[in-house]
Order: C-alpha cells, then sequence, then structure tokens
C-alpha cells in the first residue's frame, strides 16, 4: 500500500492542530460534518462553502474573521500554486 501525501489545507490544519485532533476523522467528528466533506474540501473537489465557515464558527471559539482570513490565505495558496491571480473582495 502506498502512502499518498495529503494535501495541506490551512483552515483545517489549523482546526486540528488548534484542538489537538489526531486527524480529518477527529475534526469532521468534532464539527458534526462527513469525513467526505472534509476530505473534498481538502483535495480541492469543494471549496469551503459559506455553510461550513458558520459551522466553524459554531463549533469553534474562532472569530468568522479569524475563519475568513485562513480562508484567504488558503486561497492564496492554491492561487500561487496554480500562477493565478487573487482577487480578493472585501464585503
Amino acid at each position: 500500500m502506498r502512502n499518498i501525501p495529503i494535501p495541506e489545507h490551512t483552515l483545517l490544519d489549523f482546526l486540528i492542530t488548534t484542538y489537538q485532533l489526531k486527524n480529518n476523522r477527529a475534526l469532521a467528528r468534532h464539527l458534526e460534518v462527513t469525513e467526505s466533506t472534509l476530505s473534498k474540501i481538502r483535495y480541492g473537489m469543494n471549496k469551503v462553502s459559506g455553510d461550513f465557515v458558520l459551522n466553524v464558527y459554531d463549533k469553534t471559539d474562532l472569530s468568522l474573521e479569524e475563519i475568513r482570513n485562513l480562508v484567504k490565505k488558503q486561497n492564496g495558496l492554491d492561487a500561487s500554486a496554480k500562477g493565478a491571480k487573487i482577487n480578493v473582495r472585501n464585503t
């Protein structure tokens, strides 16, 4: 069996470290979401949705601004990996 490296994800990795969780499975239980939801976000198949952000906000002590900054940071990493420009819109 090959070990496939798990891609970094700023928000998910931050939550795992901050709440001293072992892995995505433990994070999924903590956030009360499915493991497949986290996997799809981590592997870039789904973007972090507004519903997911609100769920993280409800289940953690992070502010919406902190969550938003972590998502922006991840989007910047994704864009730089692809060589794309980033447009951040403040609302």
